[in-house]
């Protein structure tokens, strides 16, 4: 015996063994966080290759409301595609089942994109602004229910075991 294994544990060691018990729960975070900024990001290209203002061809044949709404959906599509690929591959690492998981992420996301959608329109037309400004503050009413909407309906199989 090297004396090694009888040693108190480093400081590195013991934060690791108090963070274990909470490791999915910190990737959902840092995950989480990247989502956010990503979605964010892709809103503003959007907002920069779609023109949806007053005048705009898109707002011509729709209405403005309605081209907004136009790119906040595109931004939507995009987001929850990559959603499924950093929640299924870095969170919760489930195997296989990837349209039945793609659909219910779209299940998951459905009735706070609704919400977010009317609450960054509403903002949108009340302060004058794009569509990235009024989406900062929707932000925190969307990701609360999003947790437990993963993991236990979105990315997990009844009676089958994570991935580990």
């Amino acid at each position: 015996m090297t004396g090694a294994e009888d040693s108190p544990p480093t400081r590195l060691q013991a934060l690791r063994a108090r963070l274990v018990p909470h490791e999915e729960k910190l990737r959902f975070l840092f995950v989480g966080g990247w989502n956010v900024v990503f979605s964010m990001g892709v809103l503003w290209v959007l907002e920069r290759l779609i023109p949806y203002g007053p005048g705009s061809a898109l707002a011509i044949a729709v209405g403005v409301l309605a081209a907004k709404q136009i790119v906040l959906s595109l931004n939507w599509v995009i987001a929850v595609t990559q959603n499924l690929f950093s929640f299924k591959l870095l969170v919760f690492r489930t195997k296989g089942h990837w349209l039945r998981e793609y659909g219910r992420m779209y299940v998951t996301y459905t009735g706070t994109f609704i919400v977010e959608s009317v609450m960054i329109q509403t903002l949108s037309a009340w302060l004058g602004w794009s569509l990235v400004l009024p989406r900062l503050p929707t932000i925190l009413g969307v990701m609360g229910p999003s947790s437990p909407g993963h993991q236990f309906y979105t990315l997990r199989t009844l009676g089958e075991p994570r991935a580990e």
